[in-house]
């Protein structure tokens, strides 16, 4: 919709019949309030969503009965490879014959245990995306307790559903089958055009630096399930948003005003993001929202270091929280140390070929070095040499003073879209990330992990601000968080962040699943220039 041929049409509404003055009596609106709902409805923040009960009952449903599907093929499957496959059979024959009948009968009439399992664990909340990754341990969890119902059972009723071998297969194949049903699902739903997750209409309270962050990361990330349509403010910082992303959220009112908020927008959740707001009031808030079944959460402050390991006590009814350093202790440095050894080793043996291909493509393409070697900030701020495939022309550093004005980045980064010093070879290796390739040797050598925060060079961390030097307390990777959360185009406190979070959140399967998401982010070159 046109916004200058509205605000022309009531121009015209105006001086064709002054009786209307500044308000539609119809609407009960001033032109400027029809104008702001009209320009929020460009931007759908005022669709209404379909009956949310018929819509979360569809979603339930269409996930139920793939997983009905999933475990039908999954015992299926499992009796044909244990009792009629001929290799199996020869190998490892069965202890004892088992009439299909009967075998599937009994997992498919027990199978609601599995269901209730996967509730538990999430896989049926229509309200919240889990990713592709984090749906394999929660299936996981599921499948396996499920497993020790049906042993319990089997061996209560004297049942010959614990056929050990048959199990096995079963058990595989239930998880493999209920995770590629999953992701089937999800796509079929994506090439129709229907999201994965119902979006929640959420409301912030507070129009400052926080509420305005709240709002752009909830814009970024659909994987939140949240929707904002709008601030609530007394005293607000900010009346309008510039920012692209925030293009038509704006400040709907006072906190007088958050019920008929509430009720217009159909908010479903309430943050309360730094609010001007006395204590009193936004307790009363909280207690209202709950009430009337809205979710609210509320932003703690310091909310760029908190994350999940925080130890909460208190003092007469106050609560505190215990801040520590981020760092990786006891049994997970050690484990860390074992990762990095073991996959850097496969790495090298898998990338070689690659790793030549690159060397004289570099060489026949431009005079210099193969290699470049740089001064980077390591673990407990030890400087170390980074080593990398030259990617740029032989002078680069001597021309990076005459490029200063040009530096799109932000804090203390270097970075240019179009760096006049990338050479033709440089260019592909750099959009696929291959000129990182050669830090496997600095893994190898104890300086870097294969997952890690971004390795600084020394004049950026000259730079830092005290808590973000906390980043350093582990060693600087190849690939990490940041990587796949935005690589260049990441502004440098939010990639501060997220490393303060990866290290505090660190374990193997989070690893695992930073190492397979920067594969899809090197072929999608997301960010990388």
């Amino acid at each position: 919709m046109d916004r200058q041929l509205i605000e022309s049409g009531l121009s015209e509404e105006r001086a064709a019949s002054p009786a209307i003055g500044t308000e539609l009596p119809e609407l009960g609106l001033k032109d400027e309030e029809l104008l702001a709902l009209l320009a929020g409805a460009e931007q759908g923040i005022l669709e209404r969503p379909v009956p949310r009960r018929a819509e979360v009952a569809a979603r339930i449903t269409a996930r139920l009965l793939v997983d009905v599907l999933a475990v039908f093929a999954a015992a299926t499957l499992a009796y044909w490879l244990r009792f009629e496959n001929a290799f199996f059979v020869r190998v490892f024959p069965p202890e004892s014959s088992v009439a299909y009948g009967s075998l599937v009968s009994a997992l498919m009439l027990t199978s609601p245990a599995l269901f209730l399992a996967l509730k538990v664990c999430g896989m049926y909340d229509p309200r919240t995306r889990v990713r592709i990754l984090d749906r394999i341990p929660r299936i996981v969890g599921a499948t396996n307790a499920y497993l020790v119902f049906l042993l319990v059972m089997s061996f209560v009723l004297d049942s010959s559903v614990s056929t050990r071998g048959y199990l096995i297969f079963f058990w595989a194949l239930t998880i493999l089958f209920l995770f590629c049903g999953r992701v089937i699902l999800q796509a079929s739903l994506s090439l129709a055009g229907i999201p994965d997750v119902i979006m929640r209409n959420t409301l912030i309270v507070g129009a400052g630096k926080v509420g305005k962050q709240v709002a752009r990361k909830l814009v970024r990330h659909e994987a939140f399930g949240l929707r904002p349509v709008g601030f609530v403010d007394d005293d607000p910082l900010f009346e309008r948003f510039e920012e692209p992303e925030l293009k038509g959220l704006r400040v709907l009112g006072g906190m007088m005003d958050m019920q008929d908020i509430m009720r217009e927008f159909e908010v479903e959740k309430v943050i309360i993001a730094f609010s001007g707001t006395s204590s009193e009031h936004l307790l009363d808030l909280a207690s209202k929202c709950n009430k009337a079944g809205v979710e609210c959460s509320i932003v703690p402050r310091l909310f760029e270091v908190i994350t999940d390991e925080i130890a909460v006590n208190e003092i007469g009814g106050i609560p505190l929280i215990k801040l520590r350093e981020k760092k990786l202790r006891g049994y997970r440095k050690a484990l860390k140390a074992v990762e990095d050894y073991a996959l850097a080793t496969a790495a090298l043996l898998a990338a070689w070929p690659l790793l030549l291909i690159t060397a004289i493509a570099i060489k026949l393409d431009s005079p210099g070095p193969v290699f470049f070697r740089q001064e980077r900030v390591g673990k407990d701020g030890r400087v170390f040499k980074c080593l990398k495939f030259r990617s740029m022309v032989e002078n680069a550093e001597e021309l990076r003073e005459q490029l200063a004005a040009l530096n799109q980045a932000e804090g203390p980064l270097f970075k240019i879209t179009q760096d006049p010093r990338v050479t033709r070879v440089g260019k592909w290796i750099r959009k696929f990330s291959i000129d990182e390739l050669p830090q496997i040797f600095n893994v190898l050598a104890g300086h870097m992990s294969l997952v890690g925060p971004r390795p600084p060079i020394p004049k950026e961390v000259e730079q830092y601000k005290h808590w973000q030097t906390q980043r350093l307390n582990v060693k600087p990777g190849i690939t990490g968080l940041w990587q796949v959360s935005g690589r260049s185009d990441l502004p440098f406190d939010e990639m501060v962040k997220l490393d303060l979070y990866y290290i505090e959140t660190w374990s193997l399967w989070h690893d695992f699943k930073i190492i397979l998401r920067t594969f899809s982010a090197i072929l999608t070159s997301n960010g990388a220039y």
